[in-house]
């Protein structure tokens, strides 16, 4: 059940719902696209089903998962060991930011973090008939979000120093766009050998092996929900051509576009 809801604050973050819930064998399977919000789900007991963004987990005992804003999503109770769970939802600008500056804008499953209970829990106790709940829950949610980045990433977890910020939504910005990383150090006077030293001890990649990743994550969507021609697909991607992206896709993927494209899985 559902214990309160605060959401026409004009407060960057907005505690929408906190709750217990205890599943059952014939909960049905919740199914969203564009999801408004963000959710965050504990595991206290049970299995179960996640599927988000093309991704599939089990989440379990001590585990937690991340619906995020605009995800595509299902996710349902495993029938003979059903989840209970304790969430909480929020939205707002702080949310965001939050999330991008402690790298975990991308994760959407985190075992093993029992650790993090506590932070669900002083969630479900807030006290949502006093007029400062969103500033209680804001504070709640930073000591939270730094909590799970020092699981996922030990001391490194801290916010990203500016330099590799920037170098990051640039490099996020230029997925469809031509990307050189000389040009960019001339642009912002910088030394691209320290740059490419820097962030891969940050993300464990150069920044145009970072790029070319996430051009293959595209290129995967793009495959599967557009109409998009392969060689419509190479060149908004900035491939010379189709031949070098199918090869470029193939030693990546273990697939061909085409095959990729052709087994497209399907959604029950």
């Amino acid at each position: 059940m559902i214990i309160g809801k605060y959401n026409d604050s004009p407060f960057p973050l907005s505690l929408l719902a906190a709750a217990k819930v205890r599943t059952e064998s014939r909960t049905p399977v919740i199914e969203r696209e564009k999801y408004h919000e963000y959710t965050f789900e504990y595991i206290i007991g049970g299995n179960g089903y996640l599927e988000i963004n093309g991704e599939s987990y089990e989440p379990q005992t001590d585990s937690m998962y991340v619906l995020s804003l605009g995800s595509r999503h299902r996710y349902w109770p495993h029938r003979e060991k059903p989840w209970e769970k304790i969430f909480f939802a929020i939205k707002g600008d702080m949310v965001d930011y939050l999330l991008h500056a402690y790298r975990l804008d991308r994760i959407h499953y985190l075992p093993g973090c029992a650790s993090l209970l506590k932070y669900f829990e002083a969630m479900h106790r807030l006290n949502y008939h006093t007029d400062n709940v969103n500033h209680q829950a804001a504070v709640v949610f930073h000591q939270f979000i730094e909590a799970a980045a020092q699981l996922v990433y030990g001391e490194e977890g801290l916010p990203l120093p500016l330099e590799l910020e920037k170098l990051k939504s640039e490099l996020d910005r230029h997925l469809e766009h031509p990307f050189t990383l000389e040009q960019y150090c001339r642009e912002n006077n910088c030394s691209a050998a320290h740059l490419i030293r820097s962030f891969r001890q940050c993300f464990g990649d150069t920044p145009y092996g970072y790029l070319m990743k996430r051009r293959m994550e595209l290129a995967q969507r793009l495959l599967l929900y557009s109409h998009f021609s392969i060689k419509e697909i190479a060149e908004r991607l900035c491939f010379s051509d189709q031949y070098y992206f199918s090869n470029y896709f193939k030693r990546k993927n273990g697939i061909s576009p085409r095959a990729f494209r052709k087994n497209k899985p399907s959604v029950s």
